[in-house]
């Protein structure tokens, strides 16, 4: 039986899924075919309204109820029915009220503004298909179709701008709430204590893996420390039967009071300040005149206290200092008054010894609650500080040679620290030279050079010191040359880079320096000093480091006598030049040349006069060749010229032209003029040889030719004279 009538129940379930779909589909044919029509039967369209009211108040019921939400076409079916009944509405009234159009305009844009892409195209193509069926059928003119669709489009625009300014204006409310807090947080961090400006920009630490989350230590001390003076304060209102108690603190430079902590039973007369610091009571403690100050009787109208707005009727006061603690534990010492709490009644007997003593505990435990709170916040600093410095070694340790060290360095320091320029210096002979610059003016000092004496830089390097002192900077003084003066600086220090002594009397030898500069005033406090110097420390290690890896390496591709490439590096080249000539047919020239009765000349005029004639002869090849080329000297008094894409021809006529160089060298030894000539061999690939090795040996036979038919001449392998 089941089976029976199983298509039967899929299509009921599948009209019960779409229901409310396929009523408005079928009321806004209705509409279309003119149900609603002055001359349709009365009884169809009572008959329908009354449908279209069923199915409004059962939609809204799933709209309401638990399970509304999970109909399949729950997005849709309220839109596409509410616009449906404001059509028929409107089609109803057409001819006694055809203002109400605008319901129908109104009710588009509003559900264009307010949902989803889907459902609003969706309801447009019914508004639009409902005007086209009156068109089509003659209850309206292509006029009115066309003003009705730009009537249809400006309030879909309009409800879509209204909507774009209101979640404008709450944004905005939203934003200036939010940065009216943090000024708050901010202002109350700075009072306590407990605000460094370089940890703002430091929320996470590169290269140390996952960003910090949730809130910070000196966040949460913070908050610990606001409830702790909410809940002293409280207390001590109630045993002592105040009106209320305040804590006032002032910032370090004594410009004005702030409200920190309050307790009262008349909240409404007391304003929250700020307040100037020399006004009543609060100002003879502030500036540490006196540490307690009682006021009994108070006189009618007295304004000692600035928190009152208008004339309260007090009738006794007491402000005691809150004094500024260094540390937590038995290493605890006050040192000056970090704010004033003031407590006041009505009644005007003047305070016991007992109540004093309770005001001055509650007054001390919020000093403690300060400076633990403080303590912490330094530990979190601390903490930064060695992640930060972490971090630079990460960035350091993963580069080799001077330049890509002292641009990772500049690139660490600028992504740790809220500086604005960052600039590395070599000292190079007697000149300083800015190896890399990141951020204010760094095009124009990238490569400056300029001497110790000139600016700020130069005396750090000079004098083997960190300047200037304490790291402020007005922009009168220069900073590379005569002439760099940047005004637009308010904070600079240049640390030295020192090489570290490898024998313990050796002494510190000054390489280059590290300027940082910053936009911000005072933003390099001693804590701060003390990491970039431990970065310059670093730094200069490193850059040590570097050069003597550039030194070794030198040394593995450089001939230390004729500044030649070593036969390493010949050899490493020519396979790869035959390699690239093979694979694309191009050619390759090849010279080996040698020094006639070299050993003759060593013997007679000494081994240091040979090692002269070598340079000078290994300086003519050099200068013969094209950055492409590669002159090396292959052993002994034995070179080597290799060139790219050359053919015989080239490199014989090359080879001439070294040879008469050399042939016209003149070197003096005590008085007596000496000359020297060359023998050379000259081979090509690929007509004498097509691999490095058979190439060589082509150039080493014509060489022994060479030598044998009388020297100082050329003689390529494919001729068969000199």
């Amino acid at each position: 039986m089941n089976r029976r009538f199983s298509p039967g129940v899929t299509v009921l379930q599948r009209l019960d899924a779409a229901l409310f779909l396929t009523l408005s589909a079928g009321l806004a044919l209705a509409t279309v075919l003119g149900a609603f029509e002055p001359g349709a039967p009365r009884w169809l369209a009572w008959g329908l309204c009354w449908v279209l009211a069923l199915a409004v108040g059962l939609e809204a019921r799933h709209r309401s109820g638990p399970s509304g939400s999970s109909r399949p076409h729950h997005d849709l079916e309220g839109p596409v029915l509410w616009m449906v009944t404001a059509l028929v509405v409107c089609r109803i009234f057409a001819s006694a009220a055809p203002e109400l159009a605008a319901v129908c305009f109104g009710t588009a844009g509003w559900l264009f503004a307010t949902t989803a892409a889907r459902v609003r195209l969706t309801v447009l193509a019914v508004a639009v298909g409902v005007e086209l069926g009156h068109l089509i059928a003659g209850r309206g003119t292509l006029g009115v179709f066309s003003l009705h669709l730009a009537l249809y489009a400006a309030a879909c625009l309009s409800f879509s701008r209204l909507g774009s300014f209101q979640r404008w204006m709450v944004e905005r409310a939203q934003a200036q709430a939010r940065a009216a807090a943090e000024a708050d947080v901010r202002g109350r961090a700075v009072d306590f204590g407990m605000h460094t400006r370089q940890a703002e920009v430091l929320p996470q630490l590169p290269s140390l893996g996952e960003p910090m989350t949730g809130p910070t230590v000196g966040r949460s001390m913070l908050d610990f420390v606001d409830q702790s003076i909410a809940l002293s304060l409280d207390g001590l209102r109630r045993a002592l039967g105040l009106n209320t108690a305040a804590v006032l603190w002032h910032n370090r430079d004594l410009a004005e009071l702030h409200l920190r902590g309050l307790s009262t039973v008349q909240p409404d007369a007391v304003q929250r300040g700020p307040f100037a610091p020399g006004i009543g009571v609060p100002a003879t403690v502030v500036r540490g005149e006196v540490r307690e100050m009682q006021v009994a009787p108070v006189r009618a109208g007295y304004s000692g206290l600035p928190y009152y707005g208008d004339a309260v009727e007090v009738g006794s006061l007491l402000a005691t200092a809150i004094p500024h603690r260094l540390g937590v534990g038995e290493g605890e010492r006050d040192e000056g008054v970090d704010g004033v709490l003031c407590v006041d009644r009505a009644r005007a007997e003047r305070f016991t010894d007992d109540e004093r003593e309770a005001v001055r505990v509650c007054a001390r435990k919020i000093a403690l609650d300060v400076a633990c709170g403080r303590t912490l916040k330094q530990v979190e600093v601390d903490r930064g500080t060695m992640g930060r410095f972490v971090a630079v070694l990460r960035e350091l340790n993963g580069v080799l040679g001077v330049e890509p060290v002292a641009q990772a360095a500049t690139h660490a320091v600028k992504s740790l620290f809220k500086v604005d320029l960052v600039a590395v210096s070599l000292l190079e002979g007697d000149l300083l030279r800015v190896a890399h610059a990141d951020g204010l003016g760094a095009e124009r000092f990238q490569g400056l050079q300029f001497t110790p004496d000139e600016g700020l830089t130069g005396q750090a390097v000079r004098l083997n010191l960190v300047l200037p002192s304490g790291g402020d900077y007005k922009g009168v003084q220069p900073v590379f040359t005569a002439s760099d003066r940047l005004a637009d600086l308010r904070s600079l220090l240049v640390l030295p880079l020192v090489r570290v002594a490898v024998e313990a009397t050796e002494a510190p030898e000054v390489i280059g320096a590290l300027t940082v500069g910053a936009r911000e005033a005072g933003l390099f406090p001693p804590a701060q000093q003390r990491v970039l110097e431990l970065v310059a420390t670093t730094l200069g290690v490193k850059l040590e480091l570097a050069r003597s890896h550039e030194r070794i390496r030198e040394l593995a591709t450089q001939d230390g006598l004729t500044g030649l490439a070593t036969r390493r590096v010949f050899d490493e080249r020519i396979e790869a030049m035959v390699q690239r000539a093979e694979r694309l047919g191009g050619r390759i020239g090849l010279i080996l040349s040698d020094i006639d009765h070299f050993k003759k000349l060593n013997d007679t005029y000494g081994h240091p006069f040979g090692d002269v004639v070598l340079r000078q002869v290994a300086q003519v090849a050099k200068r013969a060749v094209r950055k492409v080329d590669l002159a090396a000297r292959y052993g002994g008094e034995e070179f080597v010229v290799l060139l790219d894409d050359a053919s015989e021809e080239g490199a014989v006529l090359l080879a001439e032209r070294i040879r008469r160089d050399v042939e016209a060298l003149r070197f003096d030894h005590d008085g007596t003029e000496v000359t020297v000539t060359l023998s050379l061999g000259v081979s090509a690939y690929p007509q004498d040889a097509k691999t490095a090795p058979a190439l060589t040996d082509a150039a080493d036979q014509a060489l022994y030719r060479a030598k044998h038919g009388g020297r100082n001449r050329t003689v390529a392998h494919g001729r068969s004279d000199g």
